[in-house]
């Protein structure tokens, strides 16, 4: 409805000759888009929650999740009250949960592990979201066992996805990104933690529907980060 008033500012001044009347429709216009544009910022603004909604049920699953695998972990929360629509905020709980899944389970070393190379008893988990123009990112980082490339090339040979040639030329890079292919998993035994049918393509579906990007860093021995891209607002 605003943007008809131009239209017909047109109309009086071309085809009535009345460039007093299209003046007035012309500023009538100018008020209309102000409290257009007021408005649309205010229904934003009465949709933004905290990220502290989902964060609340990462840490209780982490306590959780502790206790049952006899992996002491503590998860450090930063960016807690970063804002984002309710929209974005319930469909990241999901995928969030899953990497927090996934790095108690197959991230973190047994504590014996953990002792043999030198680390910690306690393994060290941290969700970090901040505001980037107009994205949100999350990054959920662990200090495990990180992802080993050449275990990625082997079982994808195994699954039958590429030959030995094809494996051995990508870089570690694109091995670890294989994580992300359906179905792909590199564990000898599906747990009932991280291992339900829904796997880390699953979380880069989720978020890809959000028009979000995932992105992962990932060095052996020292860990894993898995960063969440996705716009402020649907």
């Amino acid at each position: 409805a605003k943007n008809s008033l131009p239209y017909l500012a047109r109309r009086a001044e071309q085809s009535y000759a009345a460039p007093a009347l299209a003046r007035e429709l012309k500023e009538q216009y100018q008020v209309l888009h102000r409290i257009a544009e007021d408005l649309q910022a205010a229904v934003m603004q009465v949709r933004m929650v905290p990220l502290s909604v989902c964060f609340e049920r990462a840490g209780r699953l982490v306590r959780d999740l502790s206790r049952k695998l006899d992996k002491p972990a503590e998860l450090t929360q930063e960016g807690e009250d970063t804002e984002a629509d309710k929209s974005i905020v319930d469909r990241l709980g999901d995928p969030l949960l899953h990497l927090l899944r996934n790095s108690m389970d197959h991230g973190l070393e047994p504590i014996a592990a953990r002792a043999a190379a030198g680390k910690p008893r306690q393994g060290a988990l941290r969700l970090r979201a901040s505001r980037v123009e107009e994205q949100l990112v999350i990054e959920m980082s662990d200090d495990g066992q990180g992802i080993d490339p050449a275990r990625i090339r082997r079982s994808a040979v195994a699954k039958g996805l590429m030959d030995e040639a094809q494996a051995q030329a990508l870089s570690a890079e694109q091995a670890q990104a294989l994580i992300f292919a359906p179905g792909f998993s590199t564990a000898a035994v599906v747990s009932d933690v991280s291992g339900r049918g829904v796997g880390m393509d699953v979380v880069r579906r989720d978020i890809e529907a959000l028009g979000g990007t995932v992105t992962l860093r990932s060095q052996v021995g020292q860990g894993t980060t898995v960063t969440l891209a996705v716009p402020l607002t649907m």
